[in-house]
């Protein structure tokens, strides 16, 4: 191949990999959730994916959430000091917290937490030829890998997402008791000033989304992932990355339907 040809040969390798890692991943999402009828039958594997992804993230998402409401709240202060009615900023808080910063941060949080975990879980398999047993078997590993952990995260992460909102307003109002000198019914009003039930669905809707999106490349990363330690730490990093953008890049999107 001449020389001059190569980064267009490169640039459509790339482009021609792109659409099929795209494709895979939907048969990934669309083949999970056609084993969504077998989730009665699977008791003991969903609560124990859900204790997992949920209950166990809990500790971590305490701190990262009461610490996000305490910045938003202090930004909040530092950019209407003097301009505007105090308030205003539990406003803003309600705003940010709900709308962009809860579900935002708890879904890269998780990515890095549970989606890495699932994508090294499901390589480690790959490597010692689980999968390849649960097929020969007569096991659908769709329907005792996939769809448990699918549907830990689509009933987990809301209610995380949830929960990090309540403790990243209750951090926003800790700061403005005990620093900014600003009253617990100042605060308390200002949330409910502008408050919009929309601005709470879009955050769950967005967790939703969210945790599809970690899900899928979880799975997709983890079956793709090569042999060795090396192949499954490579895994787990691009698991990690690409989440994380994905969950930009849909946000943004999300954002784009809901509020223009």
């Amino acid at each position: 191949m001449p020389l001059i040809l190569k980064p267009i040969h490169w640039i459509g390798q790339v482009i021609v990999d792109a659409i099929a890692a795209v494709g895979e991943c939907i048969c990934i999402l669309l083949v999970t959730i056609k084993q969504f009828r077998f989730v009665h039958k699977n008791p003991s594997l969903i609560v124990k994916e859900m204790i997992s992804v949920g209950v166990s993230s809990l500790p971590l998402l305490f701190v990262t959430s009461i610490f996000t409401g305490m910045v938003a709240t202090i930004m909040a202060e530092f950019e209407f000091h003097n301009l505007v009615s105090d308030k205003f900023v539990g406003t803003a808080a309600c705003k940010m917290v709900l709308i962009e910063l809860g579900p935002l941060l708890t879904a890269i949080v998780l990515s890095g937490r549970v989606g890495s975990a699932v994508a090294a879980e499901i390589g480690s398999m790959k490597e010692k030829e689980e999968l390849a047993a649960y097929v020969v078997l007569g096991l659908d590993p769709y329907r005792y890998l996939a769809m448990p952990r699918f549907f830990a995260f689509l009933t987990m992460i809301p209610c995380l997402t949830a929960i990090s909102n309540a403790l990243a307003l209750i951090g926003g109002w800790i700061v403005c008791v005990l620093a900014l000198d600003i009253t617990t019914y100042t605060y308390s009003t200002g949330m409910q000033y502008l408050f919009d039930n929309m601005d709470l669905w879009a955050g769950i809707i967005k967790s939703v989304v969210f945790g599809t999106i970690i899900f899928v490349l979880a799975y997709y990363h983890g079956t793709h992932s090569k042999a060795g330690a090396h192949g499954v730490g490579l895994a787990t990093m691009n698991v990690v990355v690409s989440s994380c953008l994905m969950i930009l890049l849909s946000d943004f999107i999300l954002d784009a339907f809901m509020f223009f």
